[in-house]
């Protein structure tokens, strides 16, 4: 797998741009775009879609696909990790990656006493579903109203268009692992 800054460096070249051009398009430093391009930088999931957007393709683009029939090691210091302005949350992407824009596995991190974000940062269709698996900590899921407390190894399934998010009610990191099912 390439890393995501590759991703972005081989779109940029095959809309040939330079790094100026780009980070101009996307509102973004030249010297931002060059430290992303390089891995120096991790990107929030703004700043992903800011760059999806000046190059003109989906975010997933942004991303590894896997071809019918094969199958794709993906090793943990490769992993892409998202960040959202304003929150300690982080999503580390597994090698599902991202299909048709939509996340489908991720390990999120989120920092002691802080909630992640909120459902209107990632558009999911209703219906769809969600498994919520507490990987460490003690958590309480929003969910349509309402409070759910879970500690490690409890899990959730969850229609994914209904208002949901989380929040971390330790002293400690909490971990917890979100698969979008079909």
């Amino acid at each position: 797998m390439s890393s995501l800054g590759e991703r972005i460096r081989r779109l940029r070249a095959e809309s040939a741009l330079q790094q100026r051009q780009l980070a101009e398009k996307a509102e973004l430093t030249p010297s931002m775009v060059s430290q992303i391009e390089s891995g120096r930088l991790t990107p929030s999931l703004n700043t992903l879609g800011r760059i999806a957007a000046a190059l003109g393709v989906p975010i997933a683009s942004l991303f590894d696909g896997q071809a019918p029939g094969s199958i794709i090691v993906s090793r943990k210091k490769d992993y892409p990790v998202v960040t959202f302005d304003g929150s300690s949350e982080r999503w580390t992407v597994l090698g599902a990656g991202l299909f048709q824009g939509k996340i489908r596995a991720v390990v999120s991190t989120l920092g002691a006493r802080s909630r992640g974000v909120t459902t209107e940062k990632v558009v999911i269709k209703p219906g769809q579903m969600k498994l919520f698996y507490v990987l460490q900590g003690k958590v309480v899921l929003h969910y349509n109203g309402d409070r759910h407390v879970l500690e490690t190894g409890d899990s959730a399934l969850l229609d994914g268009g209904t208002p949901h998010g989380w929040e971390n009610l330790g002293g400690k990191q909490a971990a917890a692992l979100w698969v979008i099912l079909g």
